[in-house]
């Protein structure tokens, strides 16, 4: 089965460069200035030089006004947008553009949050929370992922080589997004990691 594959949080072009050769998707840059793996527009406009029809850049919003999102945006051919924090259905789909919603475990609502944004390219299930949106580092109960909704999810928080197995045998996800599971330091990429973790996916 072929997964959508996203590393998420690179902040540096040789990163970029190396991911860029991989059999991945997408790509997530953070635009939350709260986030250690936080990127400029100038960054992003660099950025776009490395990109080819077949990885998409995916760039991770949290309460961004809608100028921002379209500047952010401009720089690349196929982005896909991600909204991570509590913007609504028609902010998301008023770009025009596939987008990912990014919805907590923690909260008690996550199922009609879930069906609220049916429209969404797909629905990201994390373990983030108000204060920590993403990049936790920690895994959230698989067992909530809704087996009964027909949306597209990708799982985060928490992923790394020792896990993604389970994860793949036991929910079979649309998607996978990984971010501190294969770091160094927040926004620097362990290559050699990286490359053990994708084996663990390529294998499933």
């Amino acid at each position: 089965m072929q997964y959508f594959i996203k590393i998420c949080g690179v902040t540096n072009f040789e990163d970029i460069e190396e991911i860029c050769k991989m059999n991945i998707d997408s790509i997530g840059f953070n635009r939350d200035k709260n986030s250690p793996r936080f990127v400029s527009l100038d960054f992003l406009k660099s950025a776009s030089k490395y990109f080819n029809n077949k990885i998409s850049p995916v760039i991770v919003f949290v309460n961004e006004s809608s100028e921002e999102v379209k500047k952010a945006a401009s720089f690349f051919k196929n982005p896909i947008l991600q909204f991570h924090g509590d913007e609504s259905k028609s902010f998301c789909s008023s770009f025009n553009l596939p987008y990912i919603k990014a919805i907590s475990m923690q909260e008690n609502d996550y199922l009609s949050k879930i069906d609220e944004f049916k429209d969404a390219f797909a629905i990201l299930l994390d373990s983030g929370g108000k204060k920590i949106r993403g990049g936790t580092g920690k895994t959230f109960d698989w067992k909530l992922i809704p087996k009964e909704l027909k949306n597209n999810f990708i799982i985060a928080g928490g992923l790394n080589s020792n896990n993604i197995a389970t994860l793949i045998s036991d929910y079979h996800p649309f998607g996978i997004d990984v971010a501190s599971g294969v770091e160094l330091e927040p926004g620097k990429k362990n290559i050699m990691e990286l490359k053990k973790f994708l084996q663990k996916v390529y294998e499933k």
